[in-house]
């Protein structure tokens, strides 16, 4: 019994990463359709401010929990800690970026952790 809860929580972690790594893309592709079809954006400039930072905060800990006791997979730690850092660096540096500088950013680091999620969870799987 014990052996069927490893099998399923295993890859929980990148499983999880990959889904918030995803939304985070997927938000990024969608903000500047809703800039166009919402008249009210100035309104919800504010809560679009602080989306990357909650997105950080979410993905963090999954990063961190999926490469736990995997010190020896140094490739994947780099994607997983490389995409990390640059989604933190298009919300610092968002002002500076623009509104399509900070979704293309973004979008690439998104698309950094999904890869080593990925990689990660078939290692796991693999071994």
């Amino acid at each position: 019994m014990q052996n069927r809860n490893t099998e399923s929580s295993k890859g929980f972690w990148d499983r999880l990463g990959i889904g918030l790594s995803g939304l985070c893309a997927i938000h990024c592709l969608l903000v500047p359709v809703f800039v166009s079809l919402i008249p009210l954006w100035p309104a919800l400039d504010d809560f679009h401010e602080y989306t990357h930072l909650v997105f950080i905060l979410a993905i963090a800990p999954a990063v961190v929990l999926s490469i736990k006791k995997r010190k020896n997979l140094k490739s994947i730690s780099g994607y997983l800690f490389v995409g990390l850092a640059i989604i933190f660096v298009a919300w610092f540096f968002n002002h500076q970026l623009g509104e399509y500088g900070e979704a293309g950013v973004t979008l690439i680091g998104s698309g950094l952790l999904i890869r080593g999620h990925w990689l990660n969870y078939r290692s796991k799987n693999i071994s």
